[in-house]
């Protein structure tokens, strides 16, 4: 059933078209919309209901047609282990090994978002949505903020971003405006210190213009001296190693990566603990959830020759034991799996929320 729903949205996207800065589709009216996530007292919902979030950084999943198909195949795997939350990226991420800059821009020069990427996007949202999971959106990357004409550029991105969102009716997301803002590799001031505070306001302002009901926030870069609160945010996103911040709705988009891109899905034996100590500082914390990161999942090609990888794998062990199974077998095992909108533990299917 799942499949056979994926085929059709796949046909029913591609009829996606531009009509000036909005998005329309030729052969139907307005679309069904998601189940709505919203943050209510620093913690999140979706569709009125409380949810308990555990993630997965997939920053290249909309490269191309067949990477999203994977990511939407992989789609029901992730929520038999507990993964109900997905961060996809419209300007790639980190490609890794062998071309860091491999990652795909989904926006032009002039700020336009284009077609092949809003038509990914959205079948990937839907079908997460039909599984109750939530998407986070991210826009801009230190990698790709060079590829802008100008400041017009970014905002008019920006508002497109919103407008699409809207309009296409697709709830159950938040967004990351900026990922690690004041990195040492941005080009364009809007994205750097100083005055970041007022910036990051300029950027959430923008696009809560034009979408006021879709949270947004802005993630600093570790350690790079800009601040993870700001005047507007509405989500609080940090990244690696930060620590968690005990006010607002906390998303790490990025936990600390610890399979290197040269040799990706592969870990050192005593990185399994430090890693298993992430998870529990966030099963601890109500108000915050992480996003699993590993060249695993977002590199291209790697060295196995078959990245991104949205399957789960091996367990990291060697070369043909490639994968991230132990993060989706510890959310399985330690919080249960999910079924919109809890968590299920054990064979009596106790409730986990």
């Amino acid at each position: 059933m799942i499949l056979g729903r994926s085929l059709a949205l796949a046909a029913l996207t591609a009829g996606l078209a531009p009509c000036g800065s909005a998005w329309a589709r030729e052969d139907a009216g307005v679309p069904a919309p998601t189940k709505e996530f919203e943050v209510r007292d620093d913690r999140p919902y979706l569709g009125g209901e409380p949810v308990k979030l555990w993630g997965l950084r997939a920053g290249n999943a909309l490269m191309s047609q067949a990477v999203t198909e994977r990511h939407v195949n992989a789609l029901d795997t992730m929520t038999a282990h507990g993964i109900n939350l997905l961060g996809v990226y419209l300007q790639g991420s980190n490609g890794g090994w062998p071309d860091a800059e491999a990652g795909k821009n989904g926006y032009t020069p002039e700020g336009h978002l284009k077609e092949d990427f809003a038509r990914r996007l959205e079948w990937l949202v839907r079908e997460a949505d039909a599984r109750g999971m939530v998407v986070m959106v991210g826009l801009f990357s230190p990698r790709k903020d060079q590829e802008f004409k100008d400041e017009a550029a970014v905002r008019r991105a920006v508002e497109e971003t919103a407008t699409f969102l809207i309009d296409r009716r697709l709830k159950n997301v938040f967004v990351d405006l900026m990922h690690e803002y004041n990195h040492e590799r941005i080009d364009m001031d809007l994205f750097r210190e100083p005055n970041g505070a007022d910036k990051k306001a300029r950027l959430t302002a923008w696009f809560s213009a034009v979408a006021p009901d879709i949270e947004a926030g802005v993630c600093p870069t570790y350690k790079s001296g800009t601040a993870d609160s700001y005047p507007g945010m509405q989500v609080r996103l940090i990244q690696k190693e930060a620590g968690i911040p005990k006010e607002g709705f906390v998303v790490n988009v990025e936990m600390q990566r610890h399979d290197p891109y040269e040799d990706e899905g592969i870990y050192q034996p005593e990185e399994f603990d430090i890693m298993r100590g992430y998870f529990e500082q966030y099963r601890a914390a109500p108000n915050a959830t992480l996003l699993f990161h590993s060249a695993y999942f977002q590199g291209i090609t790697g060295k196995s020759g078959t990245g991104p990888h949205p399957e789960m794998g091996g367990y990291g062990k060697n070369g043909d034991d490639r994968g991230m199974r132990f993060y989706f077998e510890w959310v399985r095992d330690n919080v249960g799996r999910y079924q919109y909108p809890d968590h299920v533990k054990g064979r009596a299917g106790a409730l986990a929320r």
